[in-house]
């Protein structure tokens, strides 16, 4: 029943999140670590049970939107993190939020918990390792981005960023929804116009997805018109940081899975091929993947997409 009603608050987080935030209501996340369902106290020592098994290599899981933690828990129920604690020897924590916020929002949230966490366990940290699915590797790239005029200390220690099903120049079907929105809006109907508010609830973590938007500069100050171009503002992919990219297409075959992707994201967004008019850096294809018959949730506890990870994890940086 617990679980159940965790994944029911990230769905309503998802949709509801900044709103819920706003008006402090107490089914708004806050974003916090956790380790096998509990929280994880970055104020004070680790608990007991986690500094015994805490190592100096540390891998974040960051969930996408309407998830919790959950959604890494693979049919044996283990998950990327436990996989990688006993096959590598890292220490797993997983990121729990309201991913109904802005993407720069959670990223600056996310860049004070991991500087937290660099001095928190008994052992200092000496590697971390970065894995998000869908919107949790926006979140992670928007981490980065403001951790890199601060001198934060735990943004050297990054050798690695795992992007799962992450729409890096954006989602078309939120563009379509909010074209919809304020086509709506605009027509001069009391019917239209309830249609047009009812939609418009979602929440700017949705709304980000349109363009992947990483900065607060991107959508900030901005009327509705406005939002309908990509104001994406630069944000520079690291040197020190190998990026590593794992699409999923529904099918084998490249036409179709060029058209569809892995039904949420399409390929080129999920592989980072950018051109110009995306205002986003291209990603380097070396490290790239595509997994094929692997639909948008399953890339998340998947023994092929696991296989491929741990592959990654013990090449040479």
């Amino acid at each position: 029943m617990g679980n159940n009603v965790e994944l029911v608050i990230g769905v309503l987080n998802g949709v509801l999140g900044d709103y819920l935030k706003r008006t402090s209501n107490g089914l708004a996340t806050a974003m916090q670590l956790v380790r096998d369902g509990r929280p994880v106290p970055l104020s004070r020592a680790f608990p007991a049970a986690v500094s015994a098994e805490a190592t100096s290599r540390v891998v974040v899981l960051v969930h996408g939107l309407m998830s919790t933690e959950a959604i890494w828990t693979m049919p044996d129920g283990e998950t990327y993190g436990s996989r990688l604690a006993r096959d590598l020897g890292y220490t797993p924590l997983y990121v729990r939020y309201n991913s109904g916020l802005r993407i720069s929002e959670n990223g600056e949230a996310l860049d004070a918990l991991l500087e937290q966490l660099v001095c928190a366990p008994p052992a200092p940290v000496e590697e971390l390792v970065l894995i998000g699915h869908s919107m949790g590797g926006l979140v992670s790239r928007s981490a980065a981005h403001a951790a890199s005029d601060k001198g934060r200390r735990w943004l050297p220690l990054v050798k690695r960023a795992f992007y799962i099903g992450t729409p890096h120049l954006g989602a078309p079907l939120e563009r379509f929804g909010h074209a919809v929105t304020w086509a709506l809006a605009s027509i001069d109907n009391p019917y239209t116009k309830l249609i047009a508010e009812i939609i418009n609830l979602r929440s700017g973590g949705i709304r980000d997805l349109g363009y992947a938007n990483l900065r607060r500069e991107d959508w900030e100050g901005a009327d509705a018109g406005v939002l309908l171009q990509n104001r994406r503002h630069p944000v520079p992919l690291l040197p020190h940081i190998r990026h590593h990219l794992i699409a999923g297409a529904l099918t084998a075959d490249p036409w179709l899975s060029l058209l569809f992707g892995d039904a949420m994201v399409s390929l080129r967004s999920a592989t980072g091929r950018a051109v110009a008019r995306d205002r986003c850096s291209p990603f380097p294809q070396e490290h790239v993947r595509v997994m094929p018959a692997l639909s948008h949730l399953r890339l998340a506890h998947d023994e092929d997409v696991y296989a491929q990870i741990r592959a990654w994890c013990e090449e040479a940086a």
